[in-house]
């Protein structure tokens, strides 16, 4: 049955490939953009909203006009800034935002919220791959801490509010177009540049979400999925000492540097020694086993290869 959704984050690079894909399953689109130019960027859709989901205001009455029946949050602070202005941004926008947008969506009449929420923040212990039951890192240190309490707010504010259904989606690294994996990117020059190196003595484990399996688990979730959290990764956490030189090659990038952990800690910031290191790598078994999604990139390996262009069409 087609419904009226409302999109936040609709120009990234999650929003960009769920935007035509709604359409194709013939919902009702209103996509909302924090500044008017910015809708240039959209696809095609039903409505463009124009507000800032810090400004509650603003955004109570975007949704009052769009009357959507679900709400998809999409958010992410990163574009055109640091890592650590990246995470600031997107803790603003994943805690207030979010409790803006549940709150704006519940006073608009909306049944649903989906929203967009980290894989990576769970607690980095043992050597398991984590589900969904697994805890938040929320004591961490410095900004990732920051980051981690407001996946932690967004998830209460979408998950325990008795007026919606709430759904939250929990990405691994996302890759694909308009990433920074994907050429221009910023990790793309990293690895071109051999600023990212690897670590003998620790290997941390990625699981990666490619956009338009991102995307993809943002449609199932539309109406089928029972209210809660969900991973939404492939099927093959790996090790960076794994997956990095492979990438290197595909990009024609020199081998990456190896370093010992005392000469990563005296060189790189403490975020980046902890994903090389620590990050765990997450299981994608509750989002199969009860709705029967599966990636259209099992593994980063052909998502990477297609990426650029080494995958046959």
């Amino acid at each position: 049955m087609p419904l009226r959704v409302f999109v936040a984050g609709a120009t990234g690079a999650v929003g960009n490939a769920l935007l035509p894909r709604l359409r194709e399953q013939g919902h009702h689109v209103t996509a909302l953009v924090r500044q008017a130019g910015r809708a240039e960027a959209l696809g095609p859709v039903d409505g463009v909203a124009t507000a800032d989901v810090l400004d509650q205001s603003a955004l109570r009455e975007a949704l009052q006009r769009a009357r959507p029946d679900v709400v998809v949050q999409q958010l992410s602070g990163f574009r055109d800034v640091d890592v650590t202005e990246g995470l600031r941004r997107t803790a603003w926008l994943r805690d207030r935002g979010t409790r803006n947008l549940v709150s704006a969506a519940v006073e608009a009449g909306a049944h649903r919220v989906v929203a967009q929420s980290a894989a990576s923040a769970y607690l980095p212990e043992g050597h398991e791959i984590l589900d969904e039951e697994a805890p938040l890192w929320t004591d961490a240190p410095g900004r990732w801490g920051e980051s981690v309490r407001a996946v932690e707010t967004l998830e209460d504010a979408v998950l325990t509010c008795p007026d919606i259904e709430g759904v939250v989606l929990r990405y691994g690294v996302l890759y694909g177009p308009g990433t920074s994996y994907a050429s221009g990117g910023a990790v793309h020059a990293l690895v071109r540049g051999s600023a990212l190196p690897m670590v003998r003595e620790e290997a941390g484990l990625t699981s990666f979400t490619h956009v338009d399996d991102a995307a993809g688990a943002a449609l199932a979730v539309l109406t089928e999925a029972e209210p809660a959290a969900y991973n939404v990764v492939d099927n093959e956490p790996a090790e960076i000492t794994e997956w990095l030189p492979t990438y290197a090659r595909m990009i024609d990038a020199p081998a990456p540097v190896s370093l010992t952990l005392e000469q990563a800690r005296g060189q790189l910031d403490w975020l980046t020694v902890h994903q090389l290191t620590e990050r765990r790598g997450a299981t994608n078994f509750r989002l199969r086993e009860t709705l029967g999604w599966r990636p259209s990139w099992p593994s980063w390996r052909e998502g990477f290869a297609d990426l650029f262009g080494l995958w046959p069409s």
